[in-house]
């Protein structure tokens, strides 16, 4: 709030330029303008929220097809469906539709939804149910070949007239089962996909499975010799053990959210009137003291009031040495309390703490498209409708050339299968997935998926100084003079910072020695962002305090001595920061010097970006002599001082029309707008709420070398995408070439899909993994009874 200055989040979010960003579409759509704007407050202040694990979607197109259909029911506000994780988040109004019937229309879609409770038991569900339908399928599969080779025998050798007569009515008998209990789910859906005009890929399989199904009744009807029951009991077996690999991969999407949900408390003992009882921690008000022993987690965000202890923030902050904690202390809910008891004021509710937030950025993350899966999308809604046609056009061909039914049939049966779009539909939403897990694990919180695909591409990265390049945390060097005491005038300038939430602010309040007597009351008091702070303190006769800018104290009648502004020129040079004051009415003013230091991982942060080809830029409100000095000792050339927050905007704006790819990186409220503006915000652990609110990217440890991290994690998330998209159109345009001209058959192109669905999966397990540690989660993957090696 001085000079590199700022609001208190309420303050901010009265103010003109807050209004403005929300006029421009800026605050509160990290998207931008690749994904459709949010709803507004306004519009979702009457809707209730709905939040379903949702069972037996197989692709991108099943969630398409649930938003579709939930959509566009009357009462529905909106609703966003993530393929990845499995879940629906749907806003309606209460008066118009319930909970009930929201479920009950995705059960009759042919899907599965469950509540957010049931989301551990419900996986595991549907993993048994799709587990036993894969292996009796493979059981029938087995048999079915085995007899099917009685037949194939005998177009060698002369079978005697029994066995000819009953073997394909045991085949009949081993591939029913097969086809419509096995295959259920396949067909279940496909029937509820045309039932509401959007078809998916379930149409293509149970085509294929049923055509070579019932052509093959049809021959035992008709005293045929050939029969392709075998056919179509391996494609149900094949398809369901792609379908169970697939559900693990997205299995690991929705765990990670579920023990995110774990952890967090579900009691509260509350103290009231001096007594202490339990209670749901829903019933937990901001303001309610709450008593928490030792070994147990802190039920939510709130300050000590009574007791000390260490607290273990790991889960956060990724640091296993637990912090000290003391009266005055912040502490964050889902912590665990080490050394013994305390009693903690509630400053947030169970809802609004910071895990539950970092949930629900996940959440946002996971369901946010970016716009290759959007592309992708929209191609798969199409794909399935043009495969019938060529399918159909492929056996018309045929039958004109005078080809045999058998050939039509399994010339169309194997265009269909080959065809078929999972590993297109996979192949986003697997990758990004991996790519937000393993950035979670390395301390970085994507809270936008579709910023991934923009980080990938940025050239420019802008910081903040205050705070983001340097440790923000002030000390007091030096008062210079004002013609008033020292002592004096630091109780009066530290009086009016106490309502100050500025790293500036907080080190001129723990400047001041309470031993030396309290600090006084202040009123009137008003910030000006980027500019400085005023107010007038003392009871009785008060006296106007101005603390900012040298601008700033001159626009209240401040005179600045020409031996004052050489003095702080000095002290500028040598990357100290200098804050200019004036007390009284008029006069002259005086100045604080205040000392910070450069974070320890700046300067080969901006190093290793510099070498990856982004050009580093720094902005900051300070002045330009001690801007430049940071600038400096962190090995950047290009700066920009003296800059508000509207200066900052401006800035990132100038650079983007140039076609550069801005990412910016901040901590405080001040950031927020420009954090927001750019291509891909990146906010600083230990930040302001309001900058990660505004930012695609939170980085949880307050350590700068995340930024290298967050962007090379990015670069290889699109990188994977692209080579599993590749992959996945390779397959399907050659597949079906192939199909077509006959060079394939049904159970060939049924492996082949199996194939292709596995190097999607693989694929993006190598993008989690990380270096080093693919082949351990790839048998942890496939194999998850084994117990891992030391030596994997």
């Amino acid at each position: 709030m001085l000079v590199e200055g700022g609001y208190v989040a309420g303050e901010f979010q009265e103010s003109e330029l807050y209004l403005q960003c929300l006029n421009l579409g800026i605050i509160g759509n990290p998207g931008r303008d690749d994904e459709p704007p949010p709803l507004s407050p306004e519009e979702l202040k009457d809707a209730c929220e709905l939040t379903l694990h949702v069972e037996g979607m197989w692709c991108s197109a099943c969630s398409w097809l649930i938003e579709k259909a939930i959509g566009s029911e009357s009462g529905v506000v909106a609703t966003r469906v993530s393929f990845a994780s499995d879940t629906a988040k749907i806003h309606y109004l209460p008066q118009q539709i319930g909970p009930e019937q929201i479920s009950a229309q995705i059960d009759r879609l042919g899907y599965k939804s469950v509540s957010r409770d049931d989301l551990r038991e419900a996986s595991v569900r549907e993993r048994n149910s799709l587990l036993a339908r894969t292996g009796i399928a493979f059981f029938l599969l087995m048999n079915t070949m085995f007899f099917s080779y009685v037949l194939y025998v005998g177009y060698f050798d002369e079978l005697s007239a029994e066995i000819q007569f009953i073997v394909p009515f045991v085949l009949l008998g081993l591939s029913t089962p097969a086809v419509t209990w096995c295959g259920f789910p396949i067909h279940r859906k496909a029937w509820h996909s045309l039932r509401v005009g959007a078809p998916t890929m379930e149409v293509l399989l149970t085509t294929s499975i049923l055509s070579a199904f019932l052509y093959s009744v049809y021959a035992l009807a008709r005293g045929l010799d050939h029969f392709y029951f075998d056919t179509a009991t391996a494609l149900v077996a094949i398809l369901l053990l792609g379908k169970l690999i697939e559900h693990s991969a997205k299995h690991r999407a929705a765990e990670s959210i579920h023990r995110l949900y774990e952890m967090l408390p579900r009691k509260v003992r509350i103290k009231s009137n001096g007594q202490q009882h339990l209670a749901s921690i829903e019933q937990l008000r901001v303001g309610d003291l709450f008593v928490v022993r030792e070994g147990e987690k802190i039920p939510a965000d709130g300050c000590i009031v009574t007791g000390s202890t260490t607290v273990d923030e790991s889960f956060l902050t990724g640091e296993a040495k637990p912090v000290p904690k003391q009266q005055g202390d912040a502490v964050i809910g889902s912590s665990m309390n080490h050394a013994g008891a305390i009693e903690v004021e509630a400053t947030r509710t169970h809802d609004a703490t910071m895990i539950y937030s970092i949930i629900r950025m996940v959440e946002e993350a996971l369901e946010r498209r970016s716009p290759i899966e959007r592309t992708v999308d929209r191609i798969a809604r199409f794909f399935v409708p043009a495969v019938l046609l060529v399918a159909l056009a492929t056996a018309c061909v045929l039958a004109l050339n005078g080809a045999g039914a058998e050939q039509t049939l399994l010339r169309a049966i194997t265009v269909l299968v080959i065809a078929c779009p999972c590993a297109l539909g996979m192949a986003t939403p697997l990758a990004i997935a991996a790519g937000i897990g393993y950035a979670a694990e390395r301390g970085i919180l994507i809270r936008d998926g579709s910023a991934v695909q923009r980080a990938a591409s940025v050239n420019t990265a802008v910081f903040d100084k205050t705070g983001t390049l340097t440790e923000g945390k002030f000390a007091l060097v030096e008062v210079l003079p004002s013609g008033k005491h020292p002592n004096e005038t630091l109780r009066l300038l530290a009086s009016l910072e106490q309502y100050s939430n500025h790293p500036i602010g907080n080190a001129v309040v723990a400047a001041w020695d309470p031993d030396t007597g309290g600090l006084l009351d202040a009123r009137d008091v008003r910030t000006f962002g980027g500019q400085g702070i005023e107010g007038r303190v003392g009871s009785g006769t008060d006296t106007r305090v101005a603390l900012g800018t040298a601008a700033f104290v001159k626009g209240f009648g401040f005179q600045v001595p020409v031996q004052l502004t050489s003095a702080t020129h000095m002290q500028a040079e040598q990357g100290n920061t200098v804050v200019y004051f004036g007390i009284g009415d008029e006069g002259d003013a005086g100045a604080l010097v205040l000392g910070d230091r450069l974070k320890a991982s700046a300067r080969e942060t901006c190093k290793k970006l510099q070498s990856d080809g982004i050009e580093v830029k720094l902005v900051s409100g300070d002045s330009a002599r001690t801007t430049s000095a940071i600038a400096s000792e962190a090995g950047i050339a290009n700066y920009v001082a003296d800059a508000l927050p509207q200066d900052k905007i401006a800035i990132v704006e100038q650079m983007q029309s140039q076609g550069d790819v801005v990412a910016m990186v901040g901590d405080g409220v001040n950031d927020a707008p420009a954090l927001a503006q750019s291509d891909v915000g990146i906010a600083i652990g230990g930040g302001t709420e309001i900058a990660m609110e505004s930012s695609a990217f939170t980085l949880l440890r307050n350590d700068l070398s995340l930024v290298n991290e967050a962007l090379h994690t990015a670069a290889r998330t699109v990188s994977t995408v692209k080579q599993n998209l590749a992959w996945a159109f390779l397959y399907n345009v050659v597949g079906m070439f192939l199909a077509i001209v006959g060079l394939l058959n049904p159970l060939i192109a049924a492996v082949a899909m199996l194939v292709s669905s596995l190097s999607v999966v693989t694929n993006s397990l190598r993008l989690k993994a990380g270096q080093g540690k693919f082949k351990a989660k790839l048998i942890e993957f496939f194999f998850p009874w084994i117990e891992p090696s030391a030596n994997v």
